[in-house]
């Protein structure tokens, strides 16, 4: 296995540890401050820091104008649009249904990969991918037997944001191949999506109340921001875009099934959250699917 291979998995590794806790603290930190002001105040910090390396390092924009249009729809899909979704969605669903729904992110990266990329999906990872919808939609609907319409809607959020953030993973493949420097897709994304969604969030909430709400929070949800915003965001983006240029997107996506190993402890034992029949039963379903998308028999 060669050095660029195995440093590749050690940063994705890293990803997932991070990531894995990226949920449980959106969640906490939701119960200080919107989703809107939120997402804004985390690209505020990102975007600084992306402009302070813009200007330390000088800009290495792409030139021609079908990698620029790359670059802008990456980070249109990967911050403003998949993650303000994943904060509404967060607001109401819990990470527990985050960790089953988001199961469906590498199947969604491996069909796009076959047919985008041109990677080889076989008949066992599509009948694997049948068994993961089940037990996705199976999570997804239960609030409405149990009355929980807001809890219905949030879940449709995630859906929607694991769409949203596959497609962003497939475009940073792209990105890559077109010799796009991860360092600048990074911090031109967290600079895109703060540029659309300020002004935004500035509307909706007014400036002058933005801002002191961002003065006024507690110092724990400023600690959860922060996270977000360098951690989760500029360390762990840049970390990932590096790591595919070694390996392919269908089997970097892989290393998303570890994020739960890492998220579930902290849902139950740090947010309260409580593991209902539907998720055992969902878990299962999709855990069966996993196997049979991702077992691959090995030949002479």
């Amino acid at each position: 296995m060669s050095s660029y291979r195995l440093r590749a998995y050690f940063y994705l590794i890293i990803i997932s540890i991070i990531w894995g806790a990226a949920g449980p603290i959106i969640k906490f930190t939701l119960g200080g401050i919107d989703p809107l002001p939120f997402l804004s105040y985390r690209l505020a910090i990102a975007s600084l820091f992306s402009l302070a390396f813009f200007f330390a390092k000088g800009v290495r924009l792409p030139k021609s104008k079908s990698s620029l249009l790359l670059l802008f729809l990456y980070g249109f899909l990967a911050v403003p649009l998949a993650l303000g979704i994943l904060f509404i969605g967060l607001s109401s669903a819990t990470v527990l249904d985050l960790t089953l729904i988001s199961a469906i992110g590498p199947m969604v990266v491996t069909l796009g990969a076959g047919f985008l990329l041109h990677e080889h999906i076989t008949k066992k990872e599509r009948l694997g991918i049948v068994v993961v919808l089940i037990g996705v939609f199976l999570n997804i609907f239960y609030p409405l037997l149990a009355n929980g319409q807001s809890h219905f809607t949030g879940n449709l959020f995630l859906l929607a944001f694991l769409f949203a953030d596959s497609s962003s993973a497939l475009l940073a493949k792209f990105a890559v191949r077109k010799k796009i420097n991860s360092i600048t897709l990074t911090n031109s994304a967290f600079l895109i999506g703060a540029v659309f969604l300020i002004p935004i969030t500035s509307q909706k909430y007014g400036f002058a109340n933005l801002v002191s709400t961002i003065i006024n929070l507690p110092l724990r949800y400023h600690l959860g921001v922060w996270y977000m915003a360098l951690i989760s965001g500029s360390l762990a983006y840049y970390l990932y875009v590096k790591a595919q240029r070694s390996i392919e997107v269908s089997e970097a996506i892989l290393f998303n099934y570890l994020q739960p190993v890492f998220s579930i402890p902290l849902a139950l034992f740090w947010l309260g959250e409580k593991i209902t029949p539907a998720f055992l039963l969902g878990a299962l379903i999709i855990a069966l699917g996993v196997i049979i998308a991702e077992y691959k028999k090995a030949y002479k």
